[in-house]
């Protein structure tokens, strides 16, 4: 039983060693995916603000200026 005993207290070892070597690539790859993540968080707030202050705008233009484009001033149609 000791051949076994070396043999698998070797390969329990190395699957440590194994573990800790990978530990460093694992904490950036989990850094890399926050940054992301808070990346992705403020391009859609800036979107959704940008989104707000189109729709106000387009509200506080007043029903005294025509729309933009065809549905704008012009002879009506047949």
């Amino acid at each position: 039983m000791g051949f076994l005993d070396k043999l698998f207290g070797r390969a329990k070892d190395t699957a440590g060693e194994a573990a800790d070597a990978a530990a460093p690539v694992a904490e950036a790859a989990q850094d890399a995916a926050a940054r992301a993540s808070d990346t992705a968080t403020d391009a859609a707030g800036d979107a959704v603000e940008q989104a707000k202050d189109t729709v106000a705008e387009l509200a506080d233009r007043g029903e005294d200026e025509p729309p933009p484009g065809p549905a704008g001033p012009g002879p009506a149609a047949a």
